[in-house]
């Protein structure tokens, strides 16, 4: 795997320059989130960085086919539908229906301190910019192997939580999944100080037809404002949900999860 996929790389990269366009390609990352450690209940979703010729953007695969599915004629039937069966089978755990993971949208570009996000919340779209400035990222000399790459550790506090990274230099994209970015290598793996979070590159392949922002225009917004909003939006979600299908939220949960992954707002 390893040696075709820097075959690829190299192939892509001797385009740059020239008078052909370079290669894109695709990463592919599980991310794992912790939403309560009291019952030991897990999410999980893949996301996809797109890096293309002057610019990246990350997204969930399980969003975009939800969304994509809603907006196509007759798709709101066929998920009631789903829904609806799902729910008949499973109970008020259903997950085998096709539904939204993380909803986070997120831009970079190589000669931009910018990092550009859209998020929603309700159904409502905003936009909002955080910076790779922000990283203030410290090499250690641990090394491993990821997804059959050597890669070198890195470490970081972002936004509120410490942050442990594997890159490599081997694939060179100063990026990764998520808002990562800024190291001299792709970043492969990444989990927080309490294994709240976690993200490890399972695929990674030339791609013809890069995904591209499926969104409107969102209401402009600065990070912290949205993140207060989008706490309470998740906060009240188990009240909504048992007025709408008629169950009762668990109590004793384990709330951490509704902190996300820049818990720096709350200070």
């Amino acid at each position: 795997m390893k040696s075709r996929i820097l075959w690829l790389l190299w192939m892509g990269m001797a385009f740059i320059g020239g008078t052909a366009a370079a290669a894109d390609f695709r990463a592919v990352y599980a991310f794992e989130y912790t939403k309560d450690s009291i019952r030991s209940i897990r999410g999980e979703d893949i996301l996809n960085l797109e890096l293309c010729d002057g610019h990246s953007f990350c997204f969930s695969q399980y969003t975009w086919e939800t969304d994509s599915l809603h907006a196509t004629p007759g798709g709101d039937a066929v998920w009631r539908k789903l829904f609806t069966a799902a729910l008949a089978k499973e109970g008020t755990n259903a997950i085998s229906f096709p539904h939204k993971r993380s909803t986070f949208l997120i831009t970079k570009y190589p000669a931009s301190d910018t990092i550009h996000i859209k998020d929603v919340i309700d159904g409502n779209v905003y936009e909002y910019d955080t910076f790779k400035s922000e990283f203030h990222w410290q090499l250690c000399d641990s090394t491993k192997t990821v997804s059959g790459f050597e890669a070198y550790q890195a470490t970081c506090t972002y936004h509120g939580r410490e942050w442990i990274v594997w890159f490599s230099p081997d694939i060179p994209f100063s990026d990764g999944p998520w808002q990562f970015c800024g190291l001299p290598g792709l970043i492969l793996e990444a989990y927080d100080k309490d294994h709240l979070f976690s993200f490890r590159l399972i695929g990674l392949a030339a791609h013809s037809k890069p995904q591209k922002d499926w969104l409107g225009k969102g209401k402009r917004t600065d990070r912290i404002s949205f993140l207060k909003r989008d706490y309470q939006y998740l906060k009240n979600l188990p009240r909504i949900s048992n007025a709408i299908i008629g169950t009762n939220a668990p109590e004793g949960r384990d709330t951490r999860y509704l902190d996300g992954l820049e818990p720096d707002f709350k200070r």
